[in-house]
């Protein structure tokens, strides 16, 4: 049987993207029984916190995921769209 991890992720932060980031990756790390190391699970776990506005916002990229890296694409994709000099225009 596999284990499974549990973890508690934090609200998304969007005046700071990079820093919610920062933080799921911390999460990530102390999820227990074991860290979260894959980037399917890691991305998993990002698409099913993202408020509505910002799953829209990466809706193409949630779609059709990268298959090497799903969360490094996922994180350069929220960062640049929704970044603090962006928030106040999609967000």
């Amino acid at each position: 049987m596999e284990e499974v991890s549990a973890v508690k992720i934090t609200t998304f932060i969007p005046s700071d993207s990079s820093l919610w980031f920062t933080k799921l990756g911390s999460t990530s790390e102390l999820a227990v029984p074991k860290p979260i190391t894959t980037s399917r699970t890691k991305y998993n776990h990002c698409v099913a916190s993202l408020p509505s506005d910002i799953a829209m916002t990466v809706r193409d990229i949630i779609i059709s995921p990268d298959k090497t890296d799903p969360q490094a694409q996922l994180k350069t994709e929220i960062i640049s769209r929704c970044g603090e000099s962006k928030t106040q225009e999609i967000c």
